[in-house]
């Protein structure tokens, strides 16, 4: 009994399959069909790739598109920040950026500042309002202006102080100014005496 296995190879000149032992590959050999003497080499089929190439294809371009999709997305996401003004950093102009009420932490309201004069002499004054946000009463309540030049330096301070605030009540202070170049103040603090 023969242990030869036959294996499968194609004619060279007519394409046709030939069965040969496997021990006479490389040999030459007579088709069977055209009658031609071709080289016995053994047969290989063509093996489809794991993945066909439209698969390929189509994921390639699946991922160009989301990528293209999330880029496009984080761009108006950006442009919507700037036209809105949310992007970190920026400050709008006319002092947006500024706390609306800078002493509400400590339960106070402050209104505008101004500069007064007293009278037909020669003393100035800062004057303007503090308010009590809470509902108890303050005690030793102390306000301390920076008082600033054309400029706008800080050339000094003024301070004005009441014993008492009561609730929801408004105080309007009167800081007395010894810096005669002074053309503005500011409020800088608002505290309570502990």
């Amino acid at each position: 009994m023969s242990t030869t296995k036959n294996v499968t190879g194609r004619c060279q000149h007519c394409g046709g399959t030939i069965f040969f032992p496997a021990e006479n590959t490389g040999k030459l050999a007579r088709c069977t069909l055209c009658g031609q003497e071709t080289e016995l080499i053994l047969f290989v089929p063509e093996t489809a790739p794991a993945l066909p190439r439209k698969a390929i294809l189509f994921t390639v371009v699946a991922i160009v598109i989301l990528v293209g999709g999330l880029i496009a997305a984080q761009l108006a996401v950006k442009r919507a920040r700037r036209l809105t003004g949310q992007i970190e950093g920026t400050v709008k102009p006319g002092g947006a950026g500024q706390p609306a009420n800078p002493f509400a932490g400590a339960g106070f309201a402050a209104g505008d500042t101004a500069l007064e004069k007293a009278g037909s002499g020669s003393l100035v004054y800062a004057v303007g309002s503090v308010t009590n946000l809470t509902d108890r009463r303050r005690f030793g309540v102390k306000v301390e202006l920076d008082l600033m030049d054309r400029d706008g330096k800080k050339i000094g301070t003024a301070k004005d102080y009441r014993d008492t605030l009561e609730p929801r009540a408004a105080w309007r202070f009167k800081a007395m100014v010894m810096e005669a170049r002074t053309e503005s103040a500011r409020l800088t603090s608002i505290a309570e005496s502990p």
